[in-house]
C-alpha cells in the first residue's frame, strides 16, 4: 500500500515539476521517494514479523498471510485517512487523535477474529497470491534507486 500511495502523490505533482525542474532532478526525486518507500516498507514490516515472534505460534505464527495482511491494510488504511485529513481539513482532526488508540485496538480484535470469518481469509490469500507480482517491480526499483541516492551521496 505505501508505493501506490506514493506514486499517486508523485504523479500528482509531476505536472507542477515539469514547469521549473529537469528529467534528471525528476528521477532523482523519484530515486528518492523509492528509497524512502523502501525503508518504510521494511520497518513496517517488522511489526507483524515481530507479533509472530512474541506471541504463540497458534496466534499469529500459523496464520501468517491473512492476519499480517489484514493487520497491515487495516492499519494503512487508517494511517492513510488520518493524512489525508490532516491535508486537507483546516482545523487540526483532534478528534482522530483521540479515536487512534480504539481504533488500534479494533483493528487487533479484528486480526485475532479472523480466524472465524473463512471467506475473509480466502480473499486476503488471493490478494496476497496476487499482488506479488508488485514485488518483482517495486523491490528491483528500489534497489536501482538505492544505488542511485547511495552514488550520489557519496561522490
Amino acid at each position: 500500500m505505501i508505493y501506490p500511495w506514493a506514486i499517486s502523490r508523485f504523479l500528482w505533482r509531476l505536472p507542477s515539476w515539469l514547469y521549473y525542474s529537469s528529467a534528471g532532478e525528476i528521477g532523482v526525486i523519484f530515486a528518492y521517494m523509492m528509497v524512502v518507500n523502501l525503508i518504510e516498507s521494511a520497518l513496517i514490516l517488522l511489526v507483524p514479523i515481530f507479533l509472530s515472534v512474541i506471541l504463540p505460534k497458534k496466534w499469529f505464527y500459523e496464520r501468517f498471510i491473512t492476519k499480517g495482511a489484514l493487520l497491515l491494510s487495516l492499519s494503512l488504511g487508517y494511517v492513510m485517512y488520518f493524512d489525508n485529513h490532516l491535508n486537507y481539513q483546516s482545523p487540526f482532526p483532534l478528534d482522530l487523535v483521540y479515536l487512534t488508540p480504539l481504533i488500534g485496538a479494533v483493528i487487533l480484535v479484528l486480526v485475532f477474529l479472523i480466524d472465524w470469518l473463512g471467506f475473509l481469509s480466502k480473499i486476503l490469500i488471493g490478494l496476497s497470491d496476487r499482488l506479488i507480482v508488485f514485488l518483482y517491480i517495486s523491490i528491483p526499483v528500489s534497489l536501482i534507486s538505492l544505488v542511485i541516492v547511495l552514488f550520489r551521496n557519496i561522490f
